[in-house]
């Protein structure tokens, strides 16, 4: 039989096991150090001139990117009007068209009591069989 102390697959030796209470990366991650969220925001914060209708303005790297994307979908890029039309659908910021206030007539309403009528009564024989 093998002995429980001796290494072999799966069974590092007892001196290089973790010590009960004691880390496996003491050190941690370094205050201060990035991840990509955080690097990707600042860059896309930063501002950039552009000039539009003969005026200069600044504006973010990702508003730019936006207005060039739009101005592609104009142009009749259809893969820039697919792209921005999922970013508004997925933002939930496309614009629905006023609606015009449902007005009922007194003809719908007599549709509507008709049905009723011949409906209730199916459904209260159906009910007592």
């Amino acid at each position: 039989m093998t002995d429980d102390a001796s290494p072999g697959y799966k069974r590092p030796p007892k001196t290089m096991q973790f010590k009960a209470g004691v880390s496996g990366n003491p050190h941690g991650r370094p205050k201060g150090s990035r991840n990509l969220k955080t690097t990707l925001t600042k860059i896309m914060s930063k501002r950039v001139s552009v000039r539009e209708d003969g005026q200069v303005r600044q504006i973010s790297r990702q508003e730019a990117m936006l207005l060039k994307l739009y101005s592609k979908a104009v142009g009749g890029d259809t893969k820039a009007s697919s792209q921005l039309l999922t970013m508004l659908v997925k933002l939930g910021v496309h614009d629905a068209a006023p609606t015009q206030p449902e007005v009922v007539t007194d003809n719908d309403r007599a549709i509507v009591e008709d049905f009723l009528r011949r409906n209730s009564t199916a459904i209260k024989g159906g009910a007592e069989s």
